[in-house]
């Protein structure tokens, strides 16, 4: 079956998807935890009826993950958050 989205731009979306739902933490603390939470979901329930590698998936968004923490780190550091 022929993707209708190129890997390499999904691999960024689940990056940017990570980033965005840690920075969330701004609005509202909740969010990040239940962003992850549903991700998480999204992924296994798609790794049992596609067979996919959602570890990989999850791998991605846990990159995202790890850059907004450090910007926020970085922005509580600079004292701007």
């Amino acid at each position: 079956m022929e993707e209708l989205i190129p890997e390499p731009l999904t691999k960024l979306g689940h990056a940017v998807f990570g980033f965005i739902s840690t920075v969330a933490v701004l609005i509202n603390p909740v969010l990040p935890a239940l962003s992850a939470i549903l991700f998480v979901i999204y992924e296994v329930d798609e790794y049992f009826h596609l067979h996919d590698e959602a570890y990989e998936e999850i791998r991605e968004y846990l990159y995202g993950v790890a850059v907004g923490l450090t910007l926020l780190i970085c922005l509580r550091f600079s004292g701007l958050v």
